[in-house]
């Protein structure tokens, strides 16, 4: 049996719990990722093949409340019910819907910056009439050409990769929480762990 539980108690008999590491989740953001194909695929085409914002907003909004709605109601995405791993507060207990948009911070944050930045692109005076892959990219690098480097491109870039640094601070403790869990106060853990096992 292992200490490295929940509110470790030798008197109970969940004390096996398993927090999941990096590599499960990692499985899991693969699986979720080809989940959300369909919302990205989208995303892609109403941003470069047939300019609508409108669109794009709706279908960023939407697969931005995939993880915190899936993970809220049933305490996991489809990766991680594919994974056998879930979210869980303290005592083992469902998260709160509360709980899973505050651990989806990263995400949401990087994504709502995301859009903004969208926006203002879909502001470059030409790009609704993009089409094609190859005619977006050439009216946006002249724009930005023309503007030089900002410190909008420098932020953009710089919170696109907030939930990979969320998610690297989870191989620096020993309940494997990364920060958005540390800041939800949950866990990662296996659905099903055999008593005593080890991960």
């Amino acid at each position: 049996m292992t200490t490295d539980t929940l509110d470790f108690d030798a008197t109970r008999t969940d004390a096996s719990v398993r927090f999941a590491g990096f590599g499960v989740r990692l499985g899991a953001t693969v699986i979720d990722y080809l989940v959300l194909l369909p919302f990205i695929g989208a995303v892609t085409y109403f941003t470069m093949f047939s300019p609508n914002f409108s669109m794009l907003a709706l279908t960023s909004i939407l697969s931005l409340l995939y993880k915190p709605v899936m993970e809220g109601i049933y305490g996991a995405t489809v990766g991680k019910m594919a994974t056998k791993i879930k979210v869980v507060a303290k005592e083992n207990e469902p998260i709160t819907l509360s709980q899973s948009f505050l651990r989806a911070a990263p995400w949401l944050v990087a994504g709502i910056v995301g859009l903004y930045f969208n926006y203002l692109i879909f502001q470059i005076p030409g790009i609704e009439n993009a089409d094609g892959f190859m005619e977006y990219g050439l009216i946006v690098a002249e724009h930005q050409a023309e503007q030089g480097t900002s410190l909008n491109t420098i932020l953009q870039q710089s919170i696109a990769w907030l939930p990979l640094v969320s998610a690297l601070v989870m191989l620096g403790n020993k309940r494997k929480q990364a920060a958005h869990d540390l800041l939800a106060e949950t866990y990662v853990v296996y659905k099903d762990p055999a008593p005593g096992s080890l991960m």
